[in-house]
């Protein structure tokens, strides 16, 4: 079975410069673009950035504010290695985005539309590039990282309803359309975020049926170094056996899986389906 290399383990300070270029980015995002439109981020920020807009708080001292209690229950249900990881790059998010609140001085854009889908954007890219270092900012990703160990609910539901709760206070507080270009936003930032986050790591899952499953089988651990199962099956119609091939790969070693596969019987019949997360040898985790 293939190793695969953990470089930010190799090297901790490709981490850590991964971590603090995609803070930097995102607060870019936030500060350059979201909050000239008046509009709002996700998740503690956004309630942060909200309590600027009415109170002149310091957008970073009010997210660090904000984040106490929470990574207060963080470090008493969660990995104290991912506490502490996030719990840095809150400081250092906290910092970034007080440093940078009036960076939209020298940004001349005035044009809301443009402002959501780069603000969006930029935020998307730089909270993806975090969490690729296996990190987070804290906020909500510690509250939804909570809820899924305990309750199994997933993260991107987590993330949502905050979401949902950020657009309801945008649309109360200033008004129905920025609510609505708030969650424009949302959406750029999502695709942006997982485009990041999962970048050459998405996997896929593939069943082969073949009458010569013990041919394909072996050219696939030897090529890909790819663990194979048999799966014994009987056909409906003829009622005769079969063992199908199952195994699980990246999505860039899909086109050398069919190679294999028809060089050797070209009436083999593949599906090929999504993974959500694998965990195991041979696979990077998504920790988020």
């Amino acid at each position: 079975m293939s190793q695969v290399r953990d470089r930010f383990s190799e090297h901790p300070s490709l981490r850590l410069g991964t971590m603090i270029l995609g803070l930097s980015i995102s607060a870019v995002g936030v500060n350059g673009f979201l909050r000239q439109a008046h509009l709002l981020s996700g998740g503690v920020t956004g309630f942060a950035t909200a309590i600027n807009y009415l109170t002149g708080l310091n957008v970073g001292i009010g997210t660090f504010i904000l984040n106490i209690p929470i990574f207060i229950l963080g470090f008493i249900y969660l990995k104290k290695e991912f506490c502490m990881l996030s719990l840095t790059n809150m400081i250092i998010y906290s910092l970034i985005l007080g440093l940078t609140q009036d960076i939209g001085a020298i940004i001349p854009i005035n044009d809301i539309f443009l402002q959501t889908i780069f603000g969006g954007f930029l935020n998307g890219i730089g909270i993806g590039l975090v969490f690729r270092a296996r990190a987070s900012t804290g906020g909500t990703d510690i509250i939804a990282a909570i809820l899924k160990m305990k309750k199994n609910i997933e993260i991107k539901d987590t993330s949502f309803g905050f979401n949902v709760i950020v657009v309801m206070v945008g649309s109360v507080l200033f008004s129905l359309k920025l609510g609505l270009y708030t969650l424009i936003g949302f959406y750029i930032s999502s695709i942006a975020l997982g485009f990041i986050k999962d970048a050459m790591n998405y996997q896929k899952s593939l069943i082969i049926i073949s009458d010569k499953p013990d041919l394909i089988a072996e050219d696939i651990m030897k090529a890909m170094i790819r663990g194979v199962t048999f799966i014994h099956a009987e056909g409906a119609y003829t009622g005769d056996s079969k063992k199908l091939i199952y195994t699980i790969v990246s999505s860039n070693e899909i086109p050398k899986i069919k190679e294999i596969a028809f060089k050797i019987d070209p009436r083999a019949f593949i599906t090929i389906n999504d993974i959500t997360e694998v965990r195991g040898r041979g696979f990077k985790p998504k920790d988020l």
